[in-house]
This record gives structure tokens, sequence and C-alpha cells, in this order.
């Protein structure tokens, strides 16, 4: 009896230990699901009354998820906001900026990015996350450029830092496998037309 009730607390520490490491969700919408899942537009009896739309109750916001968007010729949107918008109880990212890739009013990809800041949170954030893999040992953690990939179910995931004019990026990319394809054409086109534009 005395076994059992350890191994329970024991059970129950280790499920708070999980849950609160990756206190941040940012996947707060399926791949395959419109913009308007997560990017609705208050309707017109919300805003006068003070009402929170389904997502803005999800994520516990004060005031609309408001993305900074990029759109172009090809199908593609992206949509990007400070990582704090929505993990608002988790300071442990901020500094982070996170992107729903949509091709075709379908999220294709989220993409996390951290410009110019030598702590290597995301490498942490991924290692816990999606599994720890080795660096090398001759060379700090805050030195080391490269990528590393996980796949999980119907997830590639891509850690990857390297370096940018007069600074280093730090990325982690989420792409559905069954939505790659769509992504992998939509990059050539766009390839195809920057050339073009040479």
């Amino acid at each position: 009896m005395r076994k059992k009730i350890i191994i329970t607390v024991l059970s129950l520490v280790m499920l708070l230990i999980t849950s609160t490491s990756y206190a941040c969700n940012f996947q707060i919408s399926l791949f395959g699901d419109p913009k308007e899942k997560i990017f609705k537009k208050p309707s017109q009896e919300q805003t006068q009354s003070g009402k929170p739309t389904k997502i803005e109750k999800k994520l516990d916001l004060k005031a609309p998820l408001i993305p900074m968007i990029l759109a172009d010729e090809f199908g593609g949107e992206e949509y990007t906001v400070p990582i704090q918008a929505i993990c608002r109880n988790d300071p442990s990212l901020n500094g982070t900026f996170v992107s729903y890739i949509y091709i075709e009013n379908k999220l294709t990809q989220i993409r996390l990015e951290r410009n110019n800041m030598n702590d290597r949170k995301l490498l942490d954030y991924a290692m816990k996350k999606y599994g720890k893999f080795n660096l090398p040992q001759s060379i700090p953690k805050e030195k080391w450029r490269g990528s590393h990939y996980w796949r999980i179910g119907n997830d590639l995931i891509i850690y990857a830092v390297f370096d940018i004019p007069d600074g280093q990026t730090e990325l982690i990319e989420i792409t559905s496998t069954l939505y790659a394809e769509a992504l992998n054409e939509y990059y050539i086109k766009k390839e195809e037309w920057q050339n073009s534009q040479k």
C-alpha cells in the first residue's frame, strides 16, 4: 500500500514537471485550419460589448491578437505575432516572434524566430520539448551554429541557428508532412519569381 502511494505521488510530480516545462503552447491551431480560426475579426457585437472571441478566451487575451501580415500573389500569407501575446504567463521566450504560414488559407507551417539574442533559449526549448541531441563539446553552446531535426508523428521540426549580417538568428520550424509538398511548391514558385526579377 505504501509503495502504491509513493508511486502515485511520484507520478503526479513527474506529470506536473512535464506539463510546466512546455508551458508556452504557441501551436494554437491545427495544421490545415484556415487563418480565420486564430485571426478572426471580432464581430461588431463583440467589439461593442467587449466580449472576447473563442481564441481570445482560450489564450486569456485582454485585447485582440493583431498580427503583422505579409501576403503575396502565390497564395501565401504569413501572420506574425510576438510570443508574449500568446504566452503571457511564460516570459522565458520573450523576444521571440511566432509566424503562422498559410498556403491557400491552410496553416502549413509555424516558425519561431529569435534574432540577435545570444542566449539559445529556442535551443533549450527544442531540446526539452522535442528531444535532446549532442552538441560538439569543444564549442560553447552560444557559439555553435548548425541545425537538427526531429520527426514526431506527422510533424517535421527543424531547429537552426545561423549568422546574419551583424548578428545571428535562432529558429524552430514546424511543418506538417501532410502539407509539406504544398509548402515546397509555394517556395519553388516564389524562388522562380525572385530569380526572374534579377
